[in-house]
């Protein structure tokens, strides 16, 4: 009996630590929880976005183990800390539901097709490219340019030239690799390119640089086995901005620079991932905490009332007209960087001049909610831009 009392006695003072130790992890995890559901809530409400939105299934499984831990701990008998630990179990595991059946019930409603690795959030696949080139060489940088290409050589294809973000003073051509190998592999070669990046202020060179990768591209078809007249110009964030900024400059026949040679055709299409298409509007939002703010001062060099002639320069919403070749737009609905309502005000703008676009906003989507291949944001962007590319222009 004694025996049997000690044990109880160990068991219970193990369980103290262990439940104790659980409501602070459920703490944890319950608070990034209520930020994805209510994202105007200080800190969390930028945090959940970024964490629960892109792993929500793995909220879920957290909820879950938190809440046996609660009821272990109830039957021990440590009352109180288990009641304090199932309630924010119960509030992470509802929270991450809603979270997790938002997500799929929107995939479902846009015949996206999820996986379970997107749901689990799997490791992103390694996709290096076929070949990198330098494309230029402007003001002592060597401008690149890398090549996911078809598994089988045919003719000349439609292609997408992918812009990369990163605030236009950082990131890679290679940030999305899984998705250019995703689109290579259905057709449609990638070539994802360099530009020059802030400081100094770059609000002319990166356009010009994206028109010059666009040249290059013109003059090289043949051994890239790609069609120059049907490009789709594409990119996420600043880049994104910068693909539609180029493509609409094009087709208006503006002086945007570049690097010689052949001047080329306008992209058939332009597609923008949370693109920065205002970014007078993204110095007033000043996003993640000034970020953005800042952002645009280090790109543009001072404030719109300094330089507003830059940022019309810059800015694709100012490009706006009739004619315009067909558009896709990307975004999260809790986009704490571009909010979503400048890129809706965007597509707004296009419908009214009656232009072609293509608008999506995914629930429960923060800033770069795509930036993983392997979790249901990245399914439902990289469906939406293949749906939209055979809509516009066939791989055939």
């Amino acid at each position: 009996m004694a025996d049997e009392a000690r044990r109880w006695s160990a068991a219970r003072a193990l369980g103290v630590v262990v439940v104790s130790a659980g409501v602070v992890v459920a703490v944890a995890v319950a608070l990034p929880v209520l930020g994805a559901l209510i994202p105007a809530l200080p800190f969390f409400g930028v945090l959940g976005p970024q964490l629960v939105g892109r792993w929500a299934f793995r909220f879920v499984l957290l909820g879950i183990v938190l809440a046996s831990v609660a009821a272990v701990g109830w039957w021990l008998r440590v009352r109180r800390a288990a009641s304090a630990l199932g309630g924010a179990a119960l509030i992470a595991l509802a929270g991450s539901l809603v979270v997790l059946g938002g997500q799929l019930s929107f995939a479902h409603e846009r015949g996206v097709p999820v996986g379970f690795a997107d749901v689990l959030g799997a490791a992103t696949p390694t996709a290096p490219p076929d070949r990198t080139e330098v494309f230029a060489e402007v003001g002592g940088h060597e401008l690149r340019a890398s090549v996911w290409s078809p598994p089988r050589a045919g003719a000349a294809r439609p292609a997408v030239v992918w812009v990369h973000g990163g605030g236009f003073s950082a990131g890679s051509r290679f940030e999305q690799r899984a998705l250019y190998r995703y689109l290579a592999d259905r057709g449609y070669p990638v070539i994802s390119i360099d530009y020059r990046l802030a400081p100094p202020p770059r609000w002319r060179d990166a356009t010009s640089d994206v028109v010059c990768a666009l040249s290059w591209i013109t003059e090289h078809a043949a051994e890239l086995g790609v069609d120059p007249s049907r490009l789709v110009l594409s990119g996420g964030s600043a880049g994104g901005g910068l693909a539609i900024n180029a493509g609409y400059a094009l087709a208006a026949r503006d002086d945007v620079g570049g690097c010689g040679g052949v001047r080329p055709a306008p992209p058939i299409a332009v597609a923008g991932f949370y693109p920065a298409v205002d970014l007078a509007g993204a110095y007033a939002d000043a996003g993640l905490g000034g970020y953005g703010r800042r952002t645009a001062v280090a790109y543009l060099g001072g404030s719109p009332e300094r330089f507003p002639e830059r940022y019309v320069h810059a800015s694709a919403v100012a490009r706006v007209r009739p004619g315009l070749m067909p558009t896709l737009l990307v975004t999260g609905v809790d986009d704490h960087l571009i909010l979503e309502k400048r890129v809706r005000g965007f597509a707004d703008r296009l419908r009214a001049e009656g232009d072609v676009v293509d608008y999506v906003a995914v629930p429960f989507g923060d800033h770069a909610f795509d930036s993983r291949f392997h979790t249901t944001g990245g399914a439902v962007s990289r469906a939406e831009l293949l749906r939209f590319l055979r809509a516009h222009v066939p791989p055939g």
